[in-house]
């Protein structure tokens, strides 16, 4: 009897136990039965029927969201919503919306009748304050999208009031209020009245500039403020101001802002917070040229050598083909940027870098600093120069000159490393006379001009001359570091690095007194950070005009980064014997 309710226990518990497999079994195939169901369940895609254009663009961005949705009478009505919502932005407030979903379920359609459009009657904008009687204020009322008879576009509504505030901002209108900053729709009449009312208070000057921490660099800090106290505020100044003391060599950082908590009086005093380098500074560096090859860089800085800010700076460059190293010693006046004066040393060895030649040069040269009225950066200078060099199979010469000259330099540009728009001059001319410590007479004259616009957003226009001309009686007694040549990645693109010049008996490139270099440039910005480019340079290298003008073509890709397009060139010499092309890889902006 025991054996045999011990046989049923075991016989009962192993039922139980197949009873829970099968029912587990069977719940697991409902649940993957209804997630298949549910997966299957979903908009998959959208369709919108009775627009097109911006209308039916801007619908797009609100029905997106919803694929992967499930298809049900909650999204059916928030959909609808949606699409109302994405029509009354662009003003039309009347339209008809229909949502469906396709037999199967996987798709959502939309369904459009837009109605009238809804047009502004009214614009009504007003000016309390003393930006009411601000030229600069009213012309930037004037030049709103916003206009009366338009359709109504919530975009630019924002867009409007957003640009009236950050101009208000920007020129010191701080206590700046908006009592009213609305539309009123009219459903019946399908016209808008748009209400702007500006109370602007005062427009602030300039405070006083703070120094947040102790510098030995105060003087300097306070010289180049771009303004005086007590003048109008624009924010302008402010940035121009902390590029300028970015630029000194005395700081690692630099922010410089308006207190605006702090004014009073009608007066916003301005905040630098500094920080300092230290006593000496190294950067390591290197690089690719197309000509020089691989090559390494090592500065060395002494930004604080005096109370007076006198400073320090050595550079090492080496590559292959050639080397230099240089020193120079500063003494600011009262702009550390552009009122100084800089003595100078260095030494300069180019072996092959052009085809049979090399050259050795000793250098050194004091120079004066300062910026005209024009904001031209005018140099004054004197340099000693020697060099030994020979040019293909003929014998070293060694030559001494001493010129004194002077030169103007003038960049306007906008867009920091990666420029849309700017201008940029440098002229200079030097001389030097064969009785005074000079090989021979001569006077040296270069210009260069850079131009750049940006059209559309899109399109950029690059254009770019570089002329030269010596007075010399034999170019054989120049130097040839001072002797004109074209060609290269910085000249007329497809030609080798000097290779346009005039030539001796024996085929050698010699230089010429005379100098034309010319570039125009499209580029087409195609993605954020790419452009497509096609050029054609053209130059020549001569001493009376008988060589050939030489014309390079071709195209290219620019990359943006933060420290300026990376340049990619691939050119061809159009009016060399040698169809060969060169690619050129260049890195900075264009000017």
């Amino acid at each position: 009897m025991s054996l045999i309710c011990c046989f049923l226990w075991v016989h009962s518990k192993d039922d139980y136990l197949f009873n829970q497999f099968l029912k587990s079994v069977i719940c697991f195939c409902l649940f993957l039965s209804f997630f298949a169901i549910a997966a299957d369940n979903i908009i998959e895609d959208y369709e919108i029927k009775g627009i097109s254009g911006e209308l039916e663009n801007n619908v797009a961005l609100y029905l997106k969201p919803l694929v992967g949705e499930k298809p049900t009478r909650s999204l059916r009505r928030y959909a609808k919503s949606q699409v109302e919502d994405s029509l009354k932005a662009l003003g039309y407030y009347s339209s008809n919306v229909t949502i469906d979903f396709n037999k199967d379920e996987h798709e959502l359609v939309a369904t459009i009748e837009r109605g009238s459009a809804t047009r502004i009657e009214t614009l009504n904008i007003s000016v309390n304050g003393e930006a009411k009687h601000d030229p600069l204020i009213q012309q930037v009322i004037e030049s709103l999208e916003l206009k009366q008879g338009d359709i109504l576009n919530h975009g630019m509504y924002s867009a409007a009031y957003k640009k009236i505030e950050s101009v208000l901002l920007e020129h010191g209108y701080f206590d700046a209020k908006w009592p009213a900053r609305k539309f009123e729709v009219s459903l019946k009449k399908h016209s808008a009245i748009i209400t702007f009312t500006i109370e602007s208070g005062v427009r602030y000057r300039f405070g006083d500039v703070l120094i947040t921490n102790q510098s030995p660099a105060e003087k300097y800090i306070r010289s180049l403020a771009p303004f005086e106290m007590g003048e109008h505020y624009k924010a302008s100044k402010i940035a121009d101001y902390n590029l300028d003391l970015s630029s000194t060599p005395y700081f690692t950082s630099v922010r410089v802002y308006a207190d605006i908590s702090a004014r009073k009086n009608s007066q916003v005093p301005i905040k630098v917070d500094v920080l300092h380098k230290p006593a000496n500074s190294y950067e390591i560096g290197g690089g690719f040229n197309t000509e020089l090859g691989p090559k390494v860089r090592f500065k060395w800085s002494k930004p604080w050598i005096t109370e007076q800010g006198h400073y320090l700076e050595s550079n090492l460059n080496i590559a292959k083909k050639q080397q230099n190293i240089s020193m120079a010693y500063t003494i600011p006046v009262n702009n550390p940027n552009d009122d100084l004066w800089r003595l100078s040393a260095g030494y300069k060895l180019e072996d092959e870098l052009a085809d049979n030649i090399y050259s050795e040069i000793l250098t050194a040269q004091l120079q004066r600093q300062w910026l005209t009225e024009q904001k031209w950066i005018r140099t004054a200078f004197i340099r000693r120069e020697q060099e030994t060099y020979r040019i293909g199979d003929g014998l070293e010469r060694t030559t001494e000159m001493l010129l004194p000259g002077v030169s103007y330099a003038r960049k306007q540009s906008k867009g920091g490393t990666t420029p849309y728009s700017g201008e940029q001059w440098s002229i200079s001319a030097e001389f030097g006379l064969d009785s005074v410590l000079s090989s021979t007479n001569i006077v040296r004259v270069q210009l260069q001009h850079a131009w750049l616009r940006t059209y559309l957003n899109k399109h950029l226009v690059f254009l770019k001359a570089n002329l030269g001309a010596m007075l010399v009686d034999d170019i054989n007694n120049v130097p040839y570091s001072l002797r004109f040549y074209a060609g290269g990645d910085q000249s007329v693109r497809g030609f080798a690095y000097q290779s346009i010049s005039p030539e001796n008996d024996n085929g050698d490139r010699i230089g010429g007194k005379y100098l034309i270099a010319t570039t125009a440039e499209y580029n087409y910005q195609f993605a954020k950070n790419w452009r497509a480019a096609l050029f054609v340079d053209g130059g020549t290298a001569t001493n009376d005009f008988s060589e050939q003008f030489e014309i390079g073509a071709g195209f290219g890709f620019r990359y943006l980064t933060p420290i300026g397009p990376i340049r990619i060139d691939h050119a061809w010499g159009l009016t060399k014997e040698s169809k060969s092309t060169r690619l050129s890889i260049t890195i900075g902006p264009e000017i």
